[in-house]
């Protein structure tokens, strides 16, 4: 369950890397380590515009700085640092008391996440920064 949203930064978790990712793979298996742009997030189905960059660290520490917009409302900054644990097609985020497992998948410098629940599942996406 996410609680960005609930905590007004509407962060039902946003992120998902994936350094040096090759071909076309839905289970990408390349360090996550580095910097994402956030492309795209969804919470419930719903998809909002992002802006802002994620950032995975090798110590398994990641940082989010940016916004996400819903539609018809305002942009709500997206300022939320926590700890990763990436296996093989599998990304667990913990931010604050709060962990989410996650699908990772991903085609070239491109990947996305997606929140292991019930659809409408929650996603993130992300782009490796040049």
């Amino acid at each position: 369950m996410t609680t960005l949203r609930r905590t007004g930064l509407r962060v039902g978790a946003v992120v998902a890397l994936l350094a040096a990712c090759g071909k076309d793979s839905t289970a990408p298996s390349a360090s996550l380590v580095g910097t994402w742009d956030l492309v795209g997030y969804t919470d419930m189905g719903v998809a909002a515009v992002t802006t802002g960059t994620w950032v995975f660290r090798a110590d398994g520490t990641f940082s989010v700085n940016g916004t996400v917009t819903f539609p018809g409302e305002p942009a709500d900054p997206l300022v939320v640092s926590g700890g990763y644990v990436h296996s093989g097609s599998r990304v667990t985020l913990t931010i604050a008391a709060q962990t989410g497992d996650w699908t990772l998948t991903g085609s070239g410098n491109d990947i996305t996440l997606t929140e292991n629940e019930p659809p409408p599942a929650n996603t993130i996406s992300l782009r490796r920064h040049p």
